[in-house]
């Protein structure tokens, strides 16, 4: 009797399943949202144990298909929730929410050798898709099983939709793009954001915290406009002048600063030398040092920047990196791996006490991130030696630390992950660099990360 009841409860359940699987179901929440929103992708009623293939395609700014695949199989209620369900094959493997957006490619996956081999000749066709901050972008969900598609989703997701930006060209060397806070929303502490040694404006960062409510300064430091070409002898004072400049759009007493990677150091450096100013700074992917200038042509230790007129003594690990012998392996994909060149100085204490950015100077409080397996420079070693240098002024309440173990320098940049995401083609160094980490801990590691910025910024806001 117990045999044939479980024969029947089974015969149940298949038959259960198969009717299912006539009409599959694929969902994507939440259905639009800003680009750092949980990429949330289910499906429902297909036969336990069907294998499917879920794809999940996008165009580019420029018009380029990028697409991420993952291969899954169902569970015994007929159903594969990407969040838990382990990827078997395609642009990702293993469990990873959020990889069926970072895990983009523009060719299918088993050309990516092929790409990686065009990509050396051809470095702009580019490690990851051209995106637009004002554009919406439409992902587009398939379902396949044995080759056949059986459900479609749609989603949308973008960077400051129904954000309009502003041109800023002020005095004391402000250039930029200011971002309002998003309409309907509470706003927050306002931020001068500023990029690292690619130069440029960092306006993804900035135009994500305006669409959460925080007025945002994307500040060029160089190669931006009529802005130096190279990081060399910026002044500190012009991230004084863009905080005075966003104090007085916004109305606010003091803003915080954010930098990533070199950027770190200009906001670690602002943020300690004029504390007034700044009520919070957020550094990702740190160096704890000033470190030297940085850009085409410069071989000697000359600094990157200034304050009151003069140059700020720097490390030499910088100008080591880009004079090492074997930097000619940046010719091709996954090219320089910068961090054992900074390895001896970063942890050196003399070193430490002589260029050390002195953020015990702060006012507020700093949120430092950064990535255990980082290959452009250890900003592991950074992120531990700042909160050691507050921890040794008695200001261990003053910081929050962050280190993601698998992920590289891309841990800065939500929703980069993927085959490619260990390496750039750098863009004022004009080679390849490698960046480090594991795809999904790099795409993982990115969107909790900014989940940390939001959270800590949302918590100076109160004060």
């Amino acid at each position: 009797m117990t045999l044939m009841r479980l024969f029947a409860r089974l015969t149940l359940t298949l038959f259960a399943g198969a009717s299912a699987a006539e009409t599959p179901e694929l969902s994507v929440t939440p259905p639009t949202g800003p680009v750092d929103a949980p990429f949330h992708v289910v499906m429902r009623n297909i036969l336990p144990g069907t294998r499917v293939r879920l794809s999940a395609s996008r165009l580019d700014a420029r018009g380029r298909n990028w697409t991420a695949v993952g291969e899954y199989l169902a569970n015994a209620t007929g159903t594969i929730d990407v969040d838990v369900a382990p990827s078997l094959a395609g642009t990702y493997t293993g469990v990873s929410p959020h990889s069926l957006w970072c895990s983009v490619l523009p060719v299918p996956p088993e050309q990516l050798k092929e790409y990686l081999a065009d990509l050396q000749k051809h470095p702009e066709l580019g490690t990851s898709p051209y995106l637009e901050v004002s554009a919406l972008y439409t992902v587009s969900v398939a379902a396949s099983i044995d080759g056949k598609v059986v459900a479609t989703a749609r989603a949308t997701r973008s960077y400051a939709n129904g954000i309009v930006p502003e041109e800023v060209t002020a005095s004391g060397r402000v250039r930029g793009r200011f971002f309002p806070a998003a309409p309907g929303i509470t706003p927050g502490v306002p931020v001068v954001v500023l990029a690292g040694s690619g130069g440029g404006l960092p306006e993804t960062q900035a135009a994500l915290l305006a669409s959460h409510g925080h007025p945002a300064l994307a500040q060029g430091t160089f190669d931006y406009k009529d802005l130096p070409s190279t990081l060399r002898e910026i002044p500190l004072e012009s991230f004084r002048a863009g905080a005075e400049w966003l104090k007085h759009r916004t109305g606010a007493e003091r803003v915080a600063i954010m930098g990533t990677s070199r950027g770190s150091e200009g906001a670690g450096l602002a943020a300690s030398y004029f504390p007034q100013e700044f009520s919070a700074a957020v550094v990702y992917v740190p160096s704890h040092l000033t470190n030297g200038a940085f850009g085409p042509g410069i071989s000697d230790v000359v600094a990157a920047w200034t304050y009151a007129g003069k140059p700020l003594a720097a490390d030499h690990g910088e100008t080591d990196s880009n004079n090492a012998g074997d930097a000619q392996h940046s010719e091709e994909p996954p090219g320089f791996i910068g961090t054992p060149y900074y390895l001896k100085t970063w942890s050196d204490p003399a070193v430490s006490k002589a260029v050390g950015i002195p953020y015990e100077r702060m006012h507020g409080p700093v949120l430092v991130i950064a990535g255990g397996a980082d290959e452009m420079w250890p900003s592991f070693i950074g992120a531990e030696q700042i909160q050691r240098r507050l921890i040794e002024h008695g200001k261990a309440d003053q910081v929050e630390v962050h280190i993601y173990p698998g992920a590289g320098h891309m841990v800065s940049r939500v929703g980069t992950g993927g085959p490619l995401s260990s390496f750039v083609f750098h863009p004022v160094a004009k080679d390849f660099e490698a960046t480090g980490g594991l795809p999904n801990a790099n795409c993982e590691g990115s969107f909790d990360a900014w989940e940390k910025v939001l959270a800590f910024l949302a918590k100076v806001s109160a004060h």
